[in-house]
This record gives C-alpha cells, structure tokens and sequence, in this order.
C-alpha cells in the first residue's frame, strides 16, 4: 500500500472516530467473506459502520480524539464498529457474536470510558432507544385511553340495561 493511500485511510478513520459516540473493538478471525458481508448489513441497518483495518493506521486515525484510549487493544485481526447510537451497535455485535463465535467482542469505548465485557453484556440487554420510546409513548397514552373508557362506561352500561330490559319484555 503506498503512501497516499494509507493517508486517505488514516484521515477517513480519523473522521469516523471524531463522528461516533461509540467504537467497538472486535476480532473477526474466522469469518468467511459472506459473514462479514451479513455482518456488514446488520451493523448497517443500525446505522453504524464496520471497519477492518490496519491496526498501525488505526492506532495512527486515532490519535487526538477521544478514542485514543483504544490504541492498546488494536492487536490481532481487527474490526471497528463506529455508531452514533453506541447501543445499537453493541446489540448487533452481541446478537451476532452469540450466532457465530468467530467474531470475539474484545472492547468498546463510550464516553471516554472503556467498556468491559461484564459491562458490555449489561448494555446489549438494555432495551433500544426505539423500544424505550414506544414505552413512553405507551405510559403517556394509558391514562387517556382509562379515561376514555371511565367517561363511556355509563353510556355503555345504560345501553346494556335497555338492551337486557327490552329482551325481558319479549
């Protein structure tokens, strides 16, 4: 690889360092082209990246962010998974990992705290940002639709009484 080339792929690493809130640290040993293609798509669909590089350059793009923390655990055959919503991407490494076990979680970065396993396997059974909303969305909402059905209550009861009255006269 010549020089002009590895510096495009430091400066592209350096900007998605600087853009995510998360990174994720994985080694892929194993995986097949059609793995990492499906694992691809999934951390795509949450809107997150995945990235197999050089760890030289990765310890290099991660210079002067936030993430430089992460420069011990670039050994080994490395991926990085950069995402906004950190959580999401922590689920679909879980999820995938537990399907296949080539791919090892090895760290994770948020907040400039450095994810351990223990802590890792806490977040990815956390509910999503999605899953959290419709919850909300849910408890907003219950005590209208018990009123709703408290202020029809009578109107439905007295229509049960004439309907129950006018089958008695029959």
């Amino acid at each position: 690889m010549d020089k002009e080339t590895k510096k495009n792929i430091v400066k592209t690493l350096k900007e998605s360092f600087q853009s995510s809130s998360g990174v994720i640290v994985t080694h892929y040993l194993g995986l097949n082209s059609t793995e990492l293609t499906e694992l691809r798509n999934q951390v795509k669909e949450v809107g997150a990246s995945f990235c197999v590089t050089k760890n030289s350059l990765a310890k290099l793009a991660s210079k002067s962010t936030d993430f430089e923390t992460l420069n011990d655990f670039f050994t080994g055959p490395t991926a990085l998974i950069f995402s906004e919503d950190a959580l999401a991407g922590i689920k679909v490494i879980k999820k995938y990992s537990e399907k296949n076990e080539k791919l090892k979680f090895i760290t994770a970065s948020l907040d400039n705290k450095i994810i351990e396993f223990n802590e890792f396997e806490t977040l990815a059974k956390l509910p999503s940002l999605e899953e959290l909303r419709a919850k909300i969305v849910g408890y907003i909402t219950a005590p209208h639709q018990q009123l709703i059905n408290i202020l029809n209550a009578p109107a439905t009861e007295t229509a049960s009484v004439i309907e129950n009255y006018s089958k008695k006269k029959n």
